[in-house]
This record gives C-alpha cells, structure tokens and sequence, in this order.
C-alpha cells in the first residue's frame, strides 16, 4: 500500500514538471474567441485534461495589470506590449478592415478607399485601454490626410460591432470580427495598405511554472499550424 502510494505522489510530481497538471489563468481580449483562441484551448483541454483553466475576458491594459499582480498567468493581448518584467510573443497578424452599416452607401463598394471615411463618425476602442491599437487607428487617418471624428468608445469589440449595426458610426476592426456575424453589418477590405494588428501572448518573465511553459509551446504550435493550413 505504502509503495503503491509512493508511485502514486511520483507520478503526479512528474505530471506537474511536464505541466500536465495544475491551474491556468488566462487573460484574453474579446476579438480573440473569433480567431486562434477556440482552437488552442481545445487543443490544450485535449492534451492536459487535469490542468484546471480558469478564463478572463479583459483589455489588454487590464491584462497588464492582471499579469503584475499574478492574477492571470497568460494574457492574450491586441498589441506588441513593452513592460518590465513581462514577455511577448505573437501568434497573429491580421489586416485591418472597415465595418459599416448595410445600409451604407459605402457598402455597395468591393473595396473602400480611407480617403471616403474623412466625413465618416468613427467608434473606436478607447486610448486608455488599448492605447497601440488606438494609436494605429489615429495614424491611419492621419496618413490619408483627414482627423477622425468620433461618434463613440466602447471597450469590447463586441459591442463596437453593435454600435455599427444601430448605424452609430463606422469602424476600423481585425479581419477576424468577420466571424462575428452581425445582421445589419457589412464589412469591406480597404484599397489601401495599412499595418496589420496583431494578437500576441503575454506572460511573466521571471514565471518557470511547468503548466505556463506548456500552454505557450503548444499555443505557438498551434497557431504554427494554422498558419500553415491557410497558406496551403
């Protein structure tokens, strides 16, 4: 009994220095349930069953703040964040497109050129919240020579999406909220280049847990892998 016991304690404490056991808080923007994160949860519930995962749909600001105060051990962020102590890697790059009302006369159009948005009332994400992204956004108008004027915030791209649908305003969105499908919402690719956003993983530098290690190897395979089916 004593013996049967002891192996039993060894192979849990070898299943805790491979990761395969323990509790995952993970950090996540919205607009990342619309691309790589189903798939690399579902991926780890299927190779770590024992790993308890507890999620946390927060801003990337707040996930800053989560990570410092270890209240989350990974975060899913929306821009190449640069903190003392923390890491990043990306996993995504997505180009920007434009959402629109149906009704919108720019809806008729396969493309659309920013030079037609001058007159247009934006809703954009927060600068206190995202300030990356919201910087991209302000630097993209300012490049096709016109200042935003903006119509409203809103913190969840989810509600950005709405705000379009009750013809509020317009919006500059990840490629990926096209899987949100929205009644009322047309989305349309922009003539024009434009830097891409990206979807990046945070973590603790310092932070050697055997189960944070797991998560972000297998979450880099996997995105590795999408990435490689999309472009066959």
């Amino acid at each position: 009994m004593l013996w049967a016991i002891v192996s039993d304690i060894a192979a849990d404490l070898l299943c805790a220095g491979r990761g395969e056991v323990g509790r995952l808080a993970i950090g996540f923007v919205g607009s990342a349930m619309y691309t790589v994160l189903p798939d690399i949860l579902s991926v780890f519930r299927e190779q770590f069953p024992a790993v308890e995962l507890r999620l946390h749909e927060l801003t990337t600001q707040e996930q800053i703040q989560a990570l410092h105060h270890k209240q989350v051990d990974i975060g899913i962020v929306r821009s190449a964040i640069i903190e003392s102590g923390l890491s990043t890697e990306c996993v995504l790059q997505e180009s920007l497109v434009l959402a629109l009302p149906q009704t919108h006369p720019l809806s008729a159009q396969v493309k659309v050129s920013l030079c037609a948005l001058a007159d247009e009332l934006f809703i954009l994400f927060p600068a206190k919240m995202g300030p990356i992204f919201y910087e991209q956004i302000i630097n993209i108008c300012q490049q096709a020579k016109f200042r935003r004027k903006v119509a409203q915030e809103a913190v969840q791209m989810q509600t950005i999406i709405g705000l379009v649908a009750a013809e509020v305003g317009i919006a500059l969105v990840p490629a990926s909220l096209q899987n949100f499908h929205r009644s009322g919402v047309t989305y349309r690719p922009l003539q024009e280049q434009t830097p891409k956003t990206g979807l990046y993983l945070a973590w603790r530098q310092d932070d050697s847990s055997p189960v944070i290690r797991a998560f972000l190897s297998l979450a880099q395979k996997t995105t590795e892998w999408e990435s490689n089916r999309d472009d066959t």
